[in-house]
């Protein structure tokens, strides 16, 4: 179970990595609510990724 456990987190973090990525490309370091976007989670930082994709189209 330990394996099955640590996979899943492992694949959540690449996740959270990747949107991180995503808004750094995009000059973004800080979200709407003033905090630095290292401390958001994974969902958190899908909201802000989608705010900046609308607001850039």
């Amino acid at each position: 179970m330990g394996l099955l456990y640590q996979a899943v987190q492992s694949q959540a973090e690449s996740k959270r990595n990747f949107v991180l990525s995503e808004l750094k490309k995009m000059g973004i370091s800080r979200s709407r609510t003033g905090l630095s976007i290292d401390l958001l989670g994974y969902e958190e930082l899908k909201i802000e990724l989608a705010r900046a994709s609308a607001v850039r189209s």
